[in-house]
């Protein structure tokens, strides 16, 4: 195939379930110079292949269901890149370098099912980012900056982590469509912010001890809102003159 020259002109390449173990990865791939996108799941990486340095012009890339802790330092060095899919690999807080957020194109990030503490330092730099998916981790805290400056999101889940509040800035996200905070120890939170996110959708604030006196007030100006879940929580939640055309109350403990 090198033969031929064709190489540089691929322009995408699905390797899932392949078994690059080890040294296995397939060099030929840094000749792929034209590569827009690449899937690496579920093909046993434990670092990140350093063929992938040369692909300048790479705008999406899945590597998900991986053993990988550490992204690296090239990944910054992708001026097209947009999209990143890391979820499900061991990724910790060290792992995720602060210059990757600097990619001016970058606006898909799932950092989810991996084991991070802390959001990513320098997330806030990321202003074009869109969707970000930090659930599944073990994450305290969200900065403030963070919601000062990406103001574009449209899709945030931070679910299935240790968040006992959330910055009063989360409501600067008046673009925001869908919003997913299951599984966290909200029962402190008042959650204030909401109603001010204009074109929130989709709600879902499963098992995170919502209670009558903790309940979002201010629910029914959100007049886009079409899906909302508060299921197993602690108490009979009761919405007056609140139509919602998809709502899940279950595993709610009325008494």
């Amino acid at each position: 195939m090198a033969a031929t020259g064709v190489l540089p002109f691929v322009r995408g390449i699905d390797l899932t379930k392949n078994d690059f173990k080890g040294n296995k990865f397939p060099e030929l791939i840094e000749e792929m110079t034209g590569l827009r996108w690449l899937k690496l799941s579920t093909t046993h990486l434990q670092k990140m292949p350093q063929e992938l340095a040369n692909l300048d012009k790479l705008e999406e890339l899945t590597i998900k269901n991986n053993s990988i802790s550490d992204l690296g330092k090239f990944l910054p060095k992708l001026p097209a890149l947009s999209k990143l899919n890391c979820r499900y690999n061991e990724i910790t807080d060290k792992g995720v370098p602060a210059e990757l957020f600097d990619l001016s194109e970058l606006s898909v990030v799932d950092l989810s099912h991996n084991q991070l503490t802390d959001v990513p330092p320098q997330l806030e730099n990321a202003k074009s980012v869109l969707v970000l998916n930090l659930s599944h981790n073990q994450i305290e805290m969200i900065p403030n900056q963070l919601f000062i400056n990406l103001t574009d999101l449209v899709f945030v889940d931070l679910s299935n982590n240790c968040l006992e509040t959330l910055p009063p800035q989360m409501r600067r996200l008046t673009d925001l469509r869908t919003l997913i905070l299951n599984n966290n120890p909200l029962v402190h939170a008042q959650l204030r912010q909401i109603p001010a996110l204009s074109a929130l959708q989709t709600l879902h604030m499963r098992n995170t001890q919502r209670s009558i006196s903790n309940i979002p007030i201010g629910l029914e100006a959100l007049t886009n809102l079409q899906d909302v879940d508060f299921s197993g929580n602690n108490s009979e939640l009761v919405f007056s003159d609140v139509d919602f055309s998809d709502v899940d109350f279950s595993g709610n403990d009325s008494g």
